[in-house]
């Protein structure tokens, strides 16, 4: 029964998929078929709970083969489209850029070692085992959202967090699941193809596969990619949503805003700090949008990331009743204290340096020192050839990705230490370093297909081709 929910958690996501747009490469196809398909499960559950419907095997397929079925039949698969999509896939023995072949090697590689241990090793991590498994589990044994664990306070700390990524375990357990870490595998997987192929579709493949494989093996990205916690699926989300919109506004492609606005509304239906995205994406389309006056988009984006949030809120406050406002203190004021810090472990993870406990070298490898290398070689060539043509929409990703830090900094700035239970330092160096996976694709993205680093890969490109 498992393979049967999983199967349909992608029919159910490519089926919106092509509702959306017509023309995907396999990568997207597998990809956001994933992301969309597991979050609708989520708000299967979710909406199956508001209604007071236990959870059943029954009733989840029935309700994805009416989705399947509705979508499919309004907006027809183009079967033989996928089948060439899929032979396109395999190379033919003349065009094979073998370069490329040696890096996909390696990746697969990766993927295969970290695809065993999530079959074969169970939740392990603190917060899983007291939190985001024990809900999945309980879910799908009591068939509802709010589980008896919250009358006794036991529901431990992701108990107010969104449903989407323990609905996501209780998904696969009502299934028949043993261990719920496939779907850490199947949101890795995701994030790997599609910034994969956001990347291809600037520089080529050499290139897309190189910085995949830089992003595979970011050293602490690459550990959770084994571990039941919910950072690296965010990070997945956050990546879709941001180059998707990104894309949007480089080529006008407009089925790409539609899959940007679905992606970070799922961004905070899987952790509502991720609300710092969401209101970066918000003020990015809003100056996008400026120059044209068509203020639509902006509006449906808003709409596609503010009703979660603001439905998850209203839930937790009428039904859970926990409050969530109290986890930050507004009235701190300025600490210099607090903001050394914080400012510390934020110089270790950004320059690969140490401090106290932590090692930025050591966790995200040459990401950061990459991204800045090649943000001040192109800072150096405006002098050259100007700032528009150097940057280009590149200056929309760069805000975008000054102005989610500034804000995901300043969530952390604000956080009340007594009723966290946890000091800002332990904070930093655990959440914090997490928090910092969601800017791992984006910063690459930008290395990958920056001015100076398209100028290079060319270059090598026809060296490959002529050689």
């Amino acid at each position: 029964m498992l393979l049967v929910g999983i199967l349909l958690c992608y029919l159910l996501g490519c089926s919106v998929l092509f509702a959306i747009g017509k023309k995907y490469t396999l990568p997207e196809i597998i990809g956001f078929s994933f992301l969309i398909g597991i979050g609708i499960e989520s708000v299967f559950l979710f909406v199956l709970d508001v209604v007071q419907m236990h959870y059943s095997t029954t009733i989840l397929i029935g309700l994805n083969l009416l989705c399947i079925v509705a979508l499919t039949y309004k907006y027809s698969v183009n079967v033989q489209y996928l089948k060439d999509r899929l032979s396109a896939f395999v190379p033919k023995p003349n065009t094979i850029n073998y370069v490329a072949l040696f890096l996909f090697c390696i990746i697969a590689y990766l993927f295969y070692a970290i695809m065993l241990k999530n079959l074969f090793w169970p939740p392990a991590e603190g917060d899983s085992i007291t939190s985001f498994d024990k809900l999945g589990r309980i879910m799908a044994i009591e068939g509802k959202l709010k589980i008896s664990l919250f009358q006794y306070n036991l529901q431990g700390a992701a108990g107010i967090y969104p449903p989407l990524f323990h609905g996501s375990f209780a998904y696969v357990y009502i299934f028949g699941a043993e261990t719920p870490k496939i779907i850490i595998t199947l949101f890795f997987l995701s994030l790997l193809l599609l910034f994969y192929q956001f990347v291809k579709s600037y520089v080529g493949a050499t290139a897309a596969m190189l910085f995949t494989l830089i992003l595979m093996a970011t050293p602490e990205l690459y550990a959770h990619a084994a571990l039941a916690l919910g950072n690296m699926p965010t990070a997945a989300y956050i990546c879709a949503g941001v180059l998707s919109i990104y894309t949007w506004m480089d080529k006008g492609d407009k089925k790409y805003f539609w899959l940007g606005a679905i992606m970070m509304g799922f961004t905070v239906w899987i952790r509502s700090d991720a609300i710092a995205f969401v209101a970066a994406s918000l003020f990015i389309v809003f100056l996008y949008t400026l120059k044209s006056k068509d203020f639509k988009r902006l509006l449906l984006l808003g709409a596609f990331t503010i009703i979660p949030f603001i439905g998850w809120l209203l839930y937790v406050k009428l039904k859970i009743e926990m409050p969530q406002a109290s986890r930050f203190n507004f009235a701190i004021g300025y600490s210099a204290e607090r903001m050394s810090t914080m400012l510390g472990y934020i110089k270790a993870y950004l320059c690969a340096v140490s401090y106290r406990e932590v090692h930025g070298g050591q966790l995200f490898g040459i990401v950061f020192i990459s991204f800045f290398t090649a943000l001040l070689i192109n800072i150096g060539l405006t002098f050259k050839n100007g700032a528009k043509s150097i940057f280009g929409n590149h200056s929309f990703l760069l805000l975008f990705i000054a102005v989610s830090f500034a804000l995901y900094f300043t969530e952390f700035y604000l956080i009340n230490e007594d009723v966290q239970a946890a000091t800002i330092a332990s904070l930093m160096a655990s959440s914090f370093k997490r928090g910092m996976f969601y800017f791992i694709p984006l910063v690459l993205f930008y290395t990958a297909t920056c001015y100076s680093s398209k100028v290079v890969f060319d270059k090598l490109e026809k060296y490959r081709t002529a050689s």
